[in-house]
């Protein structure tokens, strides 16, 4: 082997240490492991939930269940739950620039008649600020009521992640910040309900298992630059 085919495999290592994935998992919700919080919007407010840890009937075992209390007083009452793996952080600066996030759980509706249970999906906290996913919008399995089912979206960019604010608005343009000068991020994923346009208050009781945030980091600018050049003399010598 000569000397400039060992250069270009010493430079494609680089570039694919550069871009190994990061990924995120749980499959047993132990106590602890996730901080949780409510966020309503004002026809919502008053609601409640509460979460727990079941040792069997997941998929296969441990799973997270959650029962969300909604209190509806006009059109459109809704909330939003927040759940964020106090372990799962990944920080730009540091660590790379973000191309891609692939996030996936198992997702089941414990009642009958309640539509599809719950929306779910990705959760980011960056720089003092919550942003959920909504596009694709993810939902409970139905209506095969009561049984495990897969909800998956790979491929996630900032803009499909939208900011929720304190008051329970979503803003479509505040998107979080996945290049090489973003803040740290902390991952989880985010239950939410809304009455429509009806105006009763409705519970819904759903359960998580296997979630999984995968993060591809953009490849390094100076791997880039290095595998062009290796192309470049690759092309010269031929």
């Amino acid at each position: 082997m000569n000397k400039q085919i060992l250069m270009l495999a010493g430079v494609l290592a680089g570039a694919s240490a550069a871009s190994a994935s990061v990924t995120f998992s749980d499959g047993v919700f132990a106590s602890g492991t996730w901080t949780s919080s409510l966020v309503a919007n004002a026809n919502g407010a008053g609601s409640t939930f509460n979460s727990a840890q079941f040792l069997n009937g997941g998929n296969p075992n441990e799973y997270l269940q959650i029962v969300a209390n909604v209190q509806v007083s006009g059109p459109n009452g809704g909330a939003f739950l927040l759940f964020m793996n106090n372990t799962a952080f990944y920080n730009p600066v540091s660590s790379g620039a973000v191309s891609a996030i692939d996030y996936s759980e198992d997702s089941i509706n414990f009642l009958q008649n309640s539509g599809d249970g719950m929306i779910t999906g990705l959760a980011i906290t960056q720089g003092g600020k919550t942003y959920v996913q909504r596009n694709p919008l993810l939902v409970m399995p139905y209506p095969t009521f009561n049984t495990w089912g897969a909800n998956a979206s790979p491929g996630l960019n900032p803009s499909d992640l939208w900011e929720l604010d304190s008051t329970g608005v979503l803003h479509q343009s505040s998107n979080p910040d996945w290049s090489a000068s973003g803040g740290a991020m902390q991952m989880g994923f985010y239950r939410a309900m809304s009455s429509g346009n009806s105006t009763s208050s409705f519970v819904r009781e759903a359960g998580i298992d296997n979630w999984n945030v995968r993060i591809i980091p953009a490849p390094g600018v100076g791997a880039l630059l290095a595998l062009a050049g290796a192309a470049s003399m690759r092309r010269r010598r031929s």
